[in-house]
């Protein structure tokens, strides 16, 4: 066999174990039953798909509050569960605030001007870059704090 498609061959069994290990990794209905009551999850049956928060778990069933309801949903119609994944609203702030602020550093001294005539003094190139570090970081950390990153994460598929 040729070099390249011995590669290939290493390469592909790479794939498909990787795949095989991912299949396997959500069909444990015991990390369904580790979900602590109140986790928020969104649960797919063979014709629709449900939100709710958990309220017990067996190891035949999960019992979910939907609304005004609650329903419990045999294991065996449960063909995938999603958790409702950690808010990063602080992670996305830190971001903003640092891409903001190293923006407003730059345009604040690319825009600097000295004063050479009749003009007010606004500072010095230092002070430019400053307030606009300031200004644009404010604004960035405002507008990370904004950006939604909250995902479901799948613990379990059938």
């Amino acid at each position: 066999m040729s070099k390249p498609k011995q590669v290939w061959l290493a390469a592909m069994l790479v794939v498909v174990a990787s795949l095989a290990s991912a299949q396997t990794k959500f069909t444990d209905w015991s990390t369904v039953k580790a979900l602590a009551t109140g986790a928020d999850v969104r649960i797919t049956t063979g014709s629709r798909t449900v939100r709710g928060k958990v309220l017990r778990t067996t190891d035949d069933s999960l019992v979910l509050a939907t609304g005004k309801s609650q329903e419990m949903f045999p294991k065996q119609d449960v063909k995938r569960v999603l958790l409702r994944g950690d808010s990063h609203r602080g992670r996305n702030s830190l971001i903003g605030l640092g891409v903001g602020a190293v923006t407003g550093v730059i345009i604040g001294g690319a825009t600097h001007q000295d004063c050479t005539s009749f003009c007010f003094d606004y500072g010095s190139r230092g002070e430019d870059m400053a307030g606009a570090g300031i200004l644009l970081g404010g604004i960035g950390a405002a507008i990370g704090a904004l950006i939604p990153s909250r995902s479901w994460l799948e613990i379990y598929r059938q």
